[in-house]
């Protein structure tokens, strides 16, 4: 008699965890998604017709997920099954005999098996000659011609059969960069709502408001980086959220660091520090209504669902994501930081603040995920911060020019007015130095 035969190792797996046996072992995230894109492309000469076909599995656990992926494109490639899958012990305990006694008593004419090594390699070998090299998620296509059984069980002739096809399996690697990004932009949106919380509970704490504004910029940075390979209309639309909800909270962090300013200034009123306390408690108060009204706390969700469940962009999801390949896009995005800098006019008010943001998100994506990105990334985050912090101090001196020229045009104390000329001019003296 004679039957199709594909032979596929399971997919790639957990290590083992002490204590574990080994028949409970899973599958990666990686491997798992590496499979579910590669296997409708991997089973594409395959050419069932009208045969009934069945998928048998190993008992263990990694094995018995790898049979549902394959199920899944098979259904995807509309190859129906005659019944689900069936799990057979002689694919766990690599018996052959007992493996081909069972292929012999199916009344199916087309079997798919996932198992183990050296099972896989050791089936071909017997049956064809030949031993492909069976990766995780690897297989081969047989045409078997199964000897006929005496009544003794004993084949009256060898089997053997003629190899069609072998498909090696996808390198699962490359599908671990999207489970790694998926990660850190997972617990990036966990921070941020446990900020919001914070700042909720407390917004006096003017640190509060510092960490969530941080974070959200974090957030965003991230979802910058990951546009090449992220479906456009969720980035566009996570980085119009991200940058809306953190637009409200721009000016009361201008104005906690004026008060910041005028409490480590020696000689300042105390008239002058209350009255940069009130005008920041006042934005506070304002920020807080924003932050928990119906309309920003439904953005505010639906942002951190579209960072928690990315939607890659398929032909990226096929083919998987080399880490080289998110090297490349850091190393560029670097090299275009540094290029600014080094040609950055500081009298360009404008300027200096984009080239601060970029140098930002420069840093925050250096520290995203060493994983991915290579150890020397941190030694980058650290250069990038001095750019960051210089920039920094020009963009908060003009800041508190621009804040206290709105602090003037109302009516003020003499002695607010004349420290907070005297602070203006303090800022005024450093942005001349820091040009010069």
């Amino acid at each position: 008699m004679e039957k199709t035969l594909v032979v596929m190792r399971h997919g790639k797996a957990m290590a083992p965890e002490q204590g574990q046996p080994d028949k409970d072992r899973s599958l990666t995230e990686a491997g798992a998604l590496a499979l579910g894109a590669r296997l409708p492309r991997m089973l594409r000469l395959l050419e069932a017709g009208d045969a009934t076909l069945q998928i048998w599995s190993s008992p263990a656990k990694r094995a018995c997920q790898t049979a549902r992926l394959l199920e899944a494109a098979l259904h995807e490639r509309e190859i129906p099954l005659k019944k689900g899958i069936e799990t057979h012990e002689c694919l766990w305990e690599q018996d052959i005999d007992g493996f081909l006694n069972d292929l012999r008593a199916s009344d199916a004419d087309f079997i798919c098996v996932v198992g183990h090594v050296p099972f896989a390699e050791d089936v071909v070998e017997e049956l064809a000659g030949s031993t492909p090299p069976f990766s995780t998620g690897g297989l081969c296509c047989l045409r078997v011609k199964l000897a006929e059984a005496d009544e003794q069980g004993s084949s009256s002739a060898a089997d053997h059969a003629r190899l069609l096809w072998f498909a090696q399996g996808p390198i699962a690697a490359h599908w671990d960069t999207f489970v790694q990004l998926q990660a850190a932009l997972t617990k990036t949106a966990e921070i941020i709502e446990d900020r919001r919380t914070a700042f909720i509970a407390t917004p006096e704490d003017i640190e509060t408001i510092h960490r969530f504004r941080t974070n959200i910029r974090t957030l965003r940075s991230f979802v910058a980086f990951i546009k090449p390979w992220q479906n456009a209309q969720q980035n566009a639309e996570t980085q119009a959220l991200l940058k809306e909800i953190v637009g409200y909270t721009s000016r009361l962090r201008e104005l906690d660091v004026l008060e910041k300013h005028v409490r480590a200034t020696e000689g300042f009123s105390s008239k002058t520090c209350a009255s940069c306390k009130k005008e920041a408690a006042t934005e506070r108060a304002h920020v807080l209504k924003i932050l928990t009204s119906k309309q920003v706390v439904r953005a505010f969700e639906r942002a951190m669902s579209l960072a928690k469940n990315v939607v890659w962009k398929k032909r990226y999801l096929r083919q998987g994501l080399p880490a080289k390949v998110v090297r490349a896009r850091f190393d560029a995005l670097i090299a275009s930081v540094e290029a600014d800098l080094s040609t950055l006019d500081l009298s360009d008010a404008e300027r200096t603040h984009d080239v601060r943001k970029r140098a930002k998100r420069a840093r925050y994506v250096a520290e995203f995920n060493e994983g991915i990105l290579g150890a020397d990334s941190v030694e980058i985050a650290q250069n990038m911060v001095a750019h960051q912090d210089h920039l920094g101090d020009i963009c908060d001196a003009r800041a508190n020019i621009r804040l206290i020229d709105e602090f003037h045009r109302h009516d003020l104390p003499k002695a607010v007015a004349h420290d907070l000329a005297r602070m203006r001019e303090q800022n005024e003296s450093f942005l001349r130095d820091a040009l010069a």
